[in-house]
C-alpha cells in the first residue's frame, strides 16, 4: 500500500508543479494601487508588495509580486490589467508618485514572459504616436515590503480611496481581463 502512495504522489507532484501557480512582476508607481489592481480577480491566488533591482546601476522600483493559476489565467491577461492602469509614456514615475523607485517595469521570469511583454508593448507602440516608456527587465531576487504595506487597500480603504483619488491614479474598477490590445490604445478610454 505504502508503494502505491509513494508511486502516486512521485508521478502526480510534477505534473501540479508544472501546471497552476505562477509568478509574475509588475512596477507600476505605487505598489499599494499595483495590490489593489491585481487582488480579488479570479485566479490570482495572492498579491505581495516590495521591491526588485534587476542588476547594480538599475531603479530599485516598488513592485507587486503577482501569484497566479495559469489554468484560469495567462501572463497575457495580467500584462492586460497592467497596460490600462499605468500611463506607458510616464517613464519618471506614475501619476503624482515621482522618481526612479516609481517608474514603470516589466521584470520578466522566462522567455515565455519576456515574449509576451514585448510583443505586448510593441503593439502598444504601433498605436500610439509614441514609444512606451515602460522597461522590460529580467527578474531578480523580490526583497518583500513590511507588513504595513501589504493589504494596504483592504486594511486601509479610506485612506487608500483619499491617497489614489488624490495621485491621479485609476480607480481601475473597469479594467477588465478582456484583450485590451485589439486595436484600442489604453489612454483613448474607447
Amino acid at each position: 500500500m505504502y508503494r502505491v502512495w509513494l508511486w502516486a504522489t512521485l508521478w502526480w507532484l510534477p505534473a501540479c508543479l508544472a501546471q497552476g501557480a505562477q509568478q509574475a512582476v509588475f512596477a507600476g508607481g505605487s505598489f499599494w494601487v499595483m495590490e489593489a489592481l491585481f487582488s480579488d480577480r479570479p485566479g490570482i491566488e495572492r498579491v505581495e508588495t516590495g521591491w526588485m533591482q534587476s542588476g547594480p546601476g538599475t531603479a530599485r522600483r516598488q513592485v507587486v509580486r503577482v501569484h497566479y493559476n495559469d489554468a484560469m489565467l495567462t501572463y497575457g491577461d495580467l500584462l492586460t490589467l497592467y497596460w490600462q492602469a499605468v500611463d506607458i509614456h510616464d517613464g519618471e514615475g506614475q501619476y503624482c508618485d515621482r522618481g526612479r523607485e516609481f517608474t514603470p517595469a516589466l521584470y520578466v521570469r522566462n522567455a515565455l514572459q519576456l515574449k509576451w511583454a514585448r510583443q505586448s508593448r510593441a503593439r502598444l507602440a504601433l498605436a500610439g504616436e509614441r514609444t512606451p516608456a515602460v522597461r522590460i527587465l529580467p527578474s531578480a531576487e523580490f526583497e518583500p515590503a513590511a507588513s504595513r504595506h501589504q493589504d494596504y487597500q483592504a486594511r486601509h480603504p479610506l485612506l487608500y480611496f483619499a491617497y489614489r483619488r488624490m495621485c491621479g491614479y485609476p480607480d481601475g474598477g473597469a479594467f477588465s481581463l478582456h484583450p485590451l490590445l485589439t486595436g484600442r490604445s489604453p489612454a483613448s478610454g474607447q
